[in-house]
């Protein structure tokens, strides 16, 4: 293969193509103005000050995060509107206040999913004005929330936020159906899209009874981006997607994006090349792509395989990602194609979850953000 000769090149890199990622954002952020609901975006995808920036030229103020220490990061004088989309820890509580502090922001919401949080929490509510909170519902996704069969333990908190006079305070109710990632198909993502919903609005008409306010409905996960019109989304007041900047391995297997919507890779060295095993080694594992992996006709698979031209990725028919460790990883890939590498030649992965791969390597100096012009 033709090598590219960049001063990267050395050592594994994950690539960034901010024109697909451009394009990516511009798509969802022309479709949640034709479905009427607000974008707030995941940020614990990228967690990158470049990408951040893109968001801010599309007119985005309001994003979500998944830590005290990730909104302080992101607030600036364009973003000031940050949701803690996880169900407080209340160790962190201490730190909370150096955000609160930020000149430039305009309101920070913290997650619960219990009273006993909620208690915790009040008298921070009551000593400073950013400060809102949202309560968590668990739509049989089954990890954090309350479920949403449990009403009577919504409505308790309800009433202590009532009675503590915090009403003003309560931003609303949100959930994410992580079962999502797991379907295929448009009906069947359409279906747990529907059911949701009516349950959440319906939790949400009663709320906003109770408190005589409005409250936001919020959701958010990226596969259902592609079933999503304004008649199912109606009764929604915000989406709160994240991998849909990148999209990954998984989400193209899924049928939820095309490869050409793909703006991330790793492109790591070849190292040892096995023709009797149809094998190639390439200095890039789990220090570089996490551990995540995907079932795909059966076989286990930690990463596509594909080659880059500086324009587009193409993939290598019936190549993957076998095994990996700490800093290995074991191609599995066709003789008709094995002949055309060479020691020292670079191959495009894509990771399985490139949320995971981002984590990796954005603190490690581990990525190159590209852009053809």
């Amino acid at each position: 293969m033709k090598e590219q000769n960049f001063l990267f090149s050395y050592t594994p890199k994950l690539i960034i193509d901010n024109k697909i990622i451009k394009n990516n954002i511009n798509k969802i952020v022309n479709k949640t103005q034709e479905w009427e609901v607000s974008l707030r975006p995941h940020f614990k995808t990228h967690q990158s000050d470049v990408i951040s920036f893109i968001f801010e030229n599309f007119g985005i103020n309001a994003i979500t995060v998944s830590s005290i220490d990730m909104a302080y990061r992101f607030i600036n004088e364009k973003i000031n509107d940050i949701f803690i989309a996880i169900p407080i820890n209340i160790h962190s509580l201490n730190r909370i206040d150096y955000v609160l502090d930020d000149e430039y922001l305009n309101r920070l919401i913290v997650s619960i999913d219990s009273i006993e949080a909620f208690r915790y929490l009040i008298p921070y509510l009551e000593e400073n004005t950013k400060l809102n909170f949202a309560i968590e519902i668990d739509c049989g996704y089954h990890r954090s929330g309350i479920s949403v069969s449990e009403e009577d333990e919504i409505y308790s908190i309800i009433n202590e936020i009532i009675s503590n006079n915090l009403a003003n305070k309560f931003y609303g109710i949100f959930s994410h159906f992580g079962q999502s990632y797991k379907l295929s198909t448009d009906d069947q993502l359409y279906e747990l899209n529907a059911t949701n919903i009516e349950l959440l609005s319906n939790i949400k008409r009663i709320i906003e009874a109770m408190l005589d306010k409005s409250i936001s409905l919020s959701i958010g996960d990226t596969p259902s981006l592609r079933i999503y019109n304004k008649k199912l989304l109606e009764k929604v007041d915000e989406i709160r997607p994240g991998n849909f900047v990148f999209y990954d391995a998984m989400q193209y297997l899924h049928g939820n994006c095309s490869l050409e919507d793909i703006a991330i890779f790793l492109y790591a060295p070849i190292i040892s090349i096995h023709p009797e095993r149809e094998e190639i080694i390439m200095h890039g594992g789990a220090a570089h792509l996490s551990k995540d992996f995907l079932i795909d006709e059966g076989i286990m698979k930690f990463g596509l395989v594909a080659t880059w031209d500086l324009k587009k990725l193409t993939l290598i028919p019936n190549a993957y990602v076998k095994s990996i460790s700490q800093e290995h990883g074991v191609i599995s890939i066709n003789k008709e194609f094995i002949n055309k590498f060479k020691i020292g030649d670079h191959i495009a992965i894509i990771p399985v979850h490139s949320c995971l791969a981002m984590d990796t390597m954005v603190y490690k100096d581990g990525v190159f953000y590209w852009e053809d012009t």
